[in-house]
């Protein structure tokens, strides 16, 4: 038996520029499909390719696999929350980061939220809980056919090998995006009559979910962009300050308003470190030519 994960704050360690809990009726709902769907090829889906800035879209739209070793993890693991688990929480602009029992490592970005069962056996397949944003490096278990981990969110599953990604669940339109192995993402979209779909990812690949689709949005991305806000970067790809300013709320609790509504429409290309969001703040000021100030929770936005 393994011992129960521990964590280490790291008082303002990172944050990211990318564009929740799955509930237990939602997950048995997706693992009841998979079951059904042992032995039998998941359907493709259309991939919308709207918006898709960086390299158009992977081939084919993405590999799409079948779901039976998905549907052997339903035999073998319970896939609701179990009875004892070890919560543990991120307030806004904090970051932590947790070793797993299996020695894999999870850094927790601000306003976020990781579940872990406190029981780890060896021979079970590893199952956390993710609600907000986390970068995770996944080591490989030493049990034949228990080695992959899987993360559950309010709008997707996502199975891991040995492998290091960033998932950004703060909402249902989650995205995942890959910096070195293979994972593969289960999306069943509320709009795509209940089936389920799995995206097999390669590095650099991003899968954003959109609700109001019946397919996610996949892009590409450099990989050493991919959870930039570990190392307190940002990488800006023409990101709207509209979408700055969710990523601060998301993250730091600050929700910003416009003095003139098109301030909101203004972009930033490029990089920035900044380790708090004092300096963000600073930072985008001299950029965009703008005054921010803070007050009651609010980012009031003027034109200089």
């Amino acid at each position: 038996m393994m011992s129960s994960g521990h964590e280490e704050k790291e008082p303002q360690l990172p944050f990211s520029v990318r564009r929740d809990l799955r509930s237990q009726e939602h997950q048995a709902s997706n693992w009841q499909q998979i079951e059904q769907a042992l032995d039998e090829e998941v359907p493709v889906r259309s991939i919308s390719t709207a918006g898709i800035r960086r390299v158009a879209q992977w081939a084919a739209a993405a590999a799409i696999v079948l779901a039976t070793s998905w549907a052997l993890y339903t035999a073998t693991q319970k896939k609701t929350l179990p009875e004892e688990y070890t919560i543990i929480k991120t307030a806004f602009g904090e970051k932590r980061k947790v070793w797993l029992p299996d020695s894999s490592i999870v850094i927790l970005n601000g306003n976020s939220e990781l579940k872990v069962p406190k029981l780890w056996l060896e021979d079970t397949i590893r199952t956390v809980w993710l609600q907000g944003e986390g970068y995770f490096e996944i080591t490989k278990a030493k049990t034949p056919g228990k080695d992959f981990f899987v993360v559950h969110t309010n709008s997707m599953d996502v199975k891991v090998l040995g492998t290091k990604f960033n998932i950004n669940a703060y909402t249902d339109n989650a995205s995942v995006a890959l910096k070195e192995g293979k994972v593969q993402v289960l999306y069943t979209g509320k709009n795509n009559d209940g089936k389920s779909t799995i995206y097999e990812m390669k590095p650099g690949d991003v899968v954003q979910l959109q609700t109001a689709a019946t397919a996610p949005l996949l892009e590409t991305t450099p990989t050493e962009t991919v959870a930039d806000w570990a190392s307190n970067e940002y990488h800006f790809d023409y990101t709207t300050l509209k979408d700055i300013g969710v990523m601060i709320e998301q993250r730091f609790g600050y929700r910003m308003v416009w003095e003139d509504s098109q301030l909101a429409e203004r972009t930033l290309n490029g990089h920035m470190h900044a380790i708090n969001l004092d300096e963000l703040i600073n930072a985008l000021e001299v950029t965009l030519n703008i005054n921010i100030e803070k007050k009651d929770q609010r980012l009031l936005v003027t034109a200089r």
